[in-house]
């Protein structure tokens, strides 16, 4: 044991106070009259003995509350296995504070990050001397503060910047990188993580922090929550007329079950869907909402559920692109392979202006304007120029899509067109003689050019097949129907964001009969759709990432803007070599619209992270078991801060163990010394 204040342990001597008090008084004598001897020979016999045992009882008592207090005041401590180096002016402090989406819980109508900002002034307080401090916050990581704290300083940390966030807040990743960039020869290192700790170290923490002593300020964990995971479409081809479902699953993360919940869809802010249910704790649902969108373009929608102690997971917005226009280029080799195509695109367009069609006849594709076109249909073409590669390899970075139908010239096809356009390796071609021919299957049923047929006998329907060119697939091919020796029919060969629709025998009577099936409309009309539906600028994002959106180049010189979820308005200044805007002010979670010249043009939501989600908590033995277990000290809401971090430092306090004991002997020393009835009757 040692003592902070040795110097008050003279007060000891003060011990001999009672003692002295005891043998002054024994000098004193008294007299006492009695009407009887008898009287003072009972006194003797029955209580003088009895009264000069108490006397001593008393006295040992009384310099045992004295040398309790005293010993209480010298500050007693047990000394632990601190690294710690008493000094009053060598030490560094790093302190970091989690400010991630996570930290907005809230709890005794508080949020984490808002209890975690009160424990600051109880950690400043308990510096002595000299310290070099550095204060950060993790989303995004920022310095707050800076500078050598003397002792007694008044810091004014009131006027830091520490907002809640929505984004993640990647804890370990930070704390290294900070503590590493330290260059402190200073003997003591202190560094105080205030987080919800969703995470725990990585294992070069134990090896590479030995001279760091952490203290983890942690919060109490989420008692009421009920969360919505995710909202996404079920439909990949959208018409404005046709039902639209929408899967979202919901999530009780919290300790209490949850009855009677409404779950709302909301589209261009109306409600379009209710459902109620009971979630029991640490459980899921999912639900499916079936509506009709009524129009084209980009539609806004959000999910959203009751506020709890976690309101950032209770409401989720997103949008959904209804193509109004398809621009469909075709370029054919062949008349009769252009008249089979336009027929069929002219038979989807009726009367209206959903296709805008653009047909070219071409043997040699050279230069090929692709700017404004959705979807390129490729009949059987024979030479493809390297600046048409390139235009097409743009177009599909760029999310457009392409329907090839491979024919007699395939065979033909240059090994730079197929290298680029991931296009499959050709065998051979495959002639039926005869009255023979192959039949179509499914492969991929679920597929979602094939969802939702109402056709109940999907493969009869389907075409017989004459002629066809037998190929191998590449990696990353994907077989959507086959015939029936296995050899692949239509196959989707994905390009980045966008996908190639490769038919191994064209629309032409003399190698099928796909022409004057049934099915060649519905099927050429869902290539479209899906073709057309690019979804690349009304995809979900997580907050804080960038956001690309693709831009037409006849739009790309106007003045563009953007209006983020709390109405703030934000130019923004295209990136002219990719056509698009890459946007990084992501920081608000909600829907933001993209105009231009005031004009709007599409709109995109952001989404919290996974890793953001409150029901993530790290264990802290196993934390501890990484940093180490005498480098970590765990702090919850109900620790006493300032001592825990001053015991650590200089071992542990033990002044309230002799506060204890000498409360125990002025208690026992109040009974011993009371007056007793019967004796004072006795004496009577």
């Amino acid at each position: 044991m040692s003592f902070l204040s040795p110097t008050v342990l003279w007060g000891l001597i003060g011990l001999s106070i009672p003692l002295i008090i005891h043998l002054f008084n024994l000098r004193k004598s008294k007299i006492l009259e009695f009407s009887s001897i008898k009287h003072i020979q009972a006194l003797e016999k029955k209580n003088i003995k009895k009264i000069k045992i108490i006397q001593w009882i008393l006295i040992l008592l009384r310099m045992g509350i004295i040398a309790a207090l005293i010993l209480m005041l010298s500050g007693p401590l047990f000394v632990n296995e601190s690294i710690w180096v008493p000094s009053e002016e060598e030490s560094v402090a790093v302190i970091i504070i989690d400010n991630s989406a996570s930290m907005s819980v809230t709890n005794n109508q508080q949020s984490f990050l808002d209890q975690s900002k009160k424990k600051i002034p109880e950690i400043l307080s308990s510096f002595g001397g000299l310290v070099n401090l550095n204060v950060f916050k993790t989303t995004p990581p920022n310095e707050i503060y800076s500078g050598i704290v003397e002792k007694g300083m008044n810091l004014q940390y009131q006027n830091w910047q520490i907002a809640e966030s929505y984004g993640k807040d990647n804890l370990w990743t930070l704390v290294d990188s900070l503590l590493s960039s330290i260059d402190s020869s200073l003997p003591n290192k202190e560094c105080f993580i205030m987080s919800d700790f969703q995470s725990i170290p990585p294992k070069n923490f134990k090896d590479k922090y030995t001279d760091w002593k952490f203290y983890a300020l942690t919060s109490n964990e989420l008692s009421n929550n009920v969360g919505i995971k995710n909202i996404s479409s079920i439909n990949q081809i959208k018409t404005p007329n046709d039902l639209l479902r929408l899967n979202t699953n919901i999530e009780n993360m919290g300790k209490n079950e949850i009855r009677s919940l409404p779950v709302e869809l909301y589209l261009n802010n109306e409600r379009v869907g209710q459902i109620v249910s009971n979630f029991k704790t640490k459980t899921s649902k999912d639900f499916s909402f079936q509506v009709y969108p009524g129009k084209s373009g980009v539609i806004k929608g959000k999910i959203e559920i009751p506020p709890d102690d976690f309101i950032l997971d209770n409401k989720q917005t997103f949008e959904l692109n209804i193509p109004e226009q398809i621009s469909c280029k075709v370029i054919a080799n062949s008349e009769n392979g252009l008249f089979i195509i336009k027929t069929a695109l002219q038979s989807i367009n009726g009367g209206a202006e959903f296709l805008d069609l653009e047909l070219k006849l071409k043997d040699e594709i050279e230069t090929i304007y692709l700017e404004e076109t959705d979807v390129l249909i490729l009949e059987d073409p024979l030479i493809i120029k390297p600046s048409a590669i390139e235009s097409i390899k743009r177009f599909l970075n760029q999310g457009g899509n392409i329907l090839w139908f491979a024919g007699q010239n395939f065979e033909n096809i240059n090994k730079q067109v197929s290298n680029n356009l991931l296009l499959p390796d050709y065998k051979n071609k495959i002639y039926l003689e005869n009255e023979s021919y192959l039949t179509v299957k499914v492969v991929d049923r679920k597929n979602p050019l094939l969802q939702d047929f109402n056709i109940r006998n999907l493969e009869s329907s389907l075409p017989k097949i004459f002629t066809y060119n037998s190929v191998n697939l590449k990696k990353g091919h994907h077989s959507i129907l086959d015939l029936n020796n296995n050899d692949p029919f239509l196959v989707n060969i994905p390009f980045y964001s966008s996908q190639i629709y490769f038919f191994t025998s064209p629309l032409d009577l003399k190698w099928n009969d796909f022409a004057i099936k049934g099915l060649l409309i519905p099927l050429i009309h869902r290539l479209l759709i899906l073709s057309a539906t690019n979804e690349l600028n009304t995809e979900l994002i997580e907050t804080f990432k960038a956001k690309i959106i693709s831009l037409p180049k006849d739009l790309i010189n106007k003045k563009w803007s953007i209006i983020s979820p709390s109405d703030r308005k934000i130019l923004v200044v295209p990136d002219y070599g990719n056509e698009a805007i890459i946007f990084k002010g992501t920081t608000e979670l909600g829907s933001y619209e993209v105009f231009a010249d005031e004009e709007f043009y599409t709109a995109f939501s952001t989404k919290l992270a996974i890793s953001e989600s409150p029901k993530y908590r790290a264990n802290f033995e196993k934390i501890k078991s990484v940093i180490g277990k005498n480098n970590l000290v765990w702090i919850t809401n109900e620790t006493p801060i300032k001592e825990t971090i001053e015991s650590q430092r200089n071992g542990q306090l033990l002044w309230r163990i002799f506060l204890l004991i000498a409360i125990i002997l002025f208690f026992i020393e109040s009974y011993v010394s009371r007056p007793d009835p019967k004796s004072l009757k006795s004496l009577e």
